[in-house]
């Protein structure tokens, strides 16, 4: 199977750059993968020795390319910095979509400001929650107001023309994966847990924290953009 794979990746200082880097080696064993950035050169000289790697930001015509692979996949997030390209591309080019984030707000709402056209934002909060939320938002954006529904991405996600468009969507919890399939009810959802790095056993360290914390307990931090 031959897959296009776009995604950030390092340099652009991105948690789903890592996520990619992390997973590619194990999805080459399974398929033939190359890659498709945004107008920049990975960083990671492993990936740029195993990997054919197509700027479609630099060379458009590579995407031509794109009915010769069995699946097109996408990794979208929230960050318009890094995900604003392959918007486009999913537009002209429907695959199989992995939502990082299950609210785009920040996304479209970013994007319409680096590039000085509220029309961007106003149309998606058409297209996917309605003509009331757009005058609200439209009103409160005239006045130099920040739109209320910022303030609510899960109630207003900004996800459904991307998620009805896609030819199947991946998630991260089946928290997001029973509002997909709600959101897009003919698109197939699947829910895949993120990769984890299980560390080696260090009997020293072991000891060291059972001093400080109860024997199994598992102790969760959870961080947002910092």
């Amino acid at each position: 199977m031959r897959l296009a794979y776009f995604s950030p990746l390092n340099p652009q200082p991105s948690g789903i750059s890592d996520y990619s880097e992390e997973l590619l080696p194990y999805l080459s064993e399974l398929c033939e993968v190359d890659l498709f950035v945004d107008g920049f050169e990975p960083s990671n000289q492993s990936l740029r020795r195993s990997f054919a790697c197509f700027d479609y930001r630099k060379n458009p015509s590579t995407l031509e390319s794109l009915r010769e692979y069995d699946a097109i996949v996408y990794h979208m997030g929230n960050d318009h910095r890094y995900h604003s390209g392959m918007l486009e591309v999913i537009r002209a080019h429907p695959g199989v979509v992995v939502f990082h984030d299950f609210a785009l707000q920040d996304f479209f709402f970013g994007l319409s400001q680096a590039r000085g056209d509220v029309a961007l934002y106003l149309n998606e909060v058409l297209a996917c929650h309605g003509r009331s939320a757009t005058i609200d938002a439209a009103e409160t954006m005239e006045r130099g107001g920040m739109p209320a529904l910022l303030a609510r991405p899960t109630d207003f996600p900004l996800n459904c023309e991307l998620a009805r468009l896609a030819e199947g969507i991946i998630v991260h919890s089946e928290w997001s994966r029973a509002r997909f399939a709600a959101i897009a009810p003919a698109v197939p959802v699947e829910h895949i847990n993120m990769p984890i790095k299980i560390p080696a056993s260090n009997p020293a360290k072991t000891r060291a924290t059972s001093k400080t914390a109860p024997e199994y307990v598992v102790q969760i931090a959870n961080f947002g953009l910092i």
